[in-house]
C-alpha cells in the first residue's frame, strides 16, 4: 500500500551545521513547497547560506524564492550563499539573472562557502 507521497516532492527547512545556520532545499521545489516554507518559516528566521545538494527540480516560483532570499542579507551589505549546487542546475539560475549566487572557484561544499566572501565589503 502506498503512504502517497510523492518521493519528488522538495522541501525547504532551516537547519544548522558546523558553520551555522542555513536551509536545505531537496527534491522539486516548486510553488507548492515555496508556499508551504513561507507559511512556516517568517522572512526575520532566513538565514543567508541555502544548500541545494538535494534539488533535483527548480521552477519559475523556486528561483523567485531565492531572489526574495537573497534580498535579506543584501540589505546587511551581504549575499545569499548557495551551497552545494547541483550543476544541472546552474543553467537555470544563469538563465534566472541569479549567476551571482552561484559559487566560485568550485567552491561547491559547506566547508569551501564558509571561507572568506569576497563579495563582502570590509568592515572599519
Amino acid at each position: 500500500m502506498s503512504s502517497g507521497l510523492d518521493p519528488a516532492a522538495g522541501e525547504v527547512v532551516p537547519g544548522e551545521d558546523e558553520t551555522g545556520p542555513l536551509l536545505r532545499l531537496s527534491g522539486r521545489i516548486d510553488r507548492e513547497v515555496v508556499r508551504r516554507f513561507r507559511l512556516l518559516v517568517p522572512p526575520s528566521d532566513w538565514p543567508d547560506r541555502a544548500d541545494l545538494a538535494a534539488v533535483t527540480a527548480i521552477d519559475a516560483a523556486g528561483l523567485q524564492l531565492l531572489v526574495h532570499l537573497s534580498r535579506k542579507p543584501e540589505r546587511r551589505g551581504g549575499r545569499l550563499r548557495l551551497l552545494a549546487v547541483p550543476a544541472e542546475l546552474q543553467p537555470a539560475l544563469t538563465r534566472a539573472g541569479l549567476s551571482r549566487l552561484l559559487p566560485r572557484d568550485g567552491a561547491a561544499s559547506p566547508a569551501a562557502e564558509a571561507a572568506t566572501d569576497p563579495d563582502r565589503p570590509a568592515r572599519s
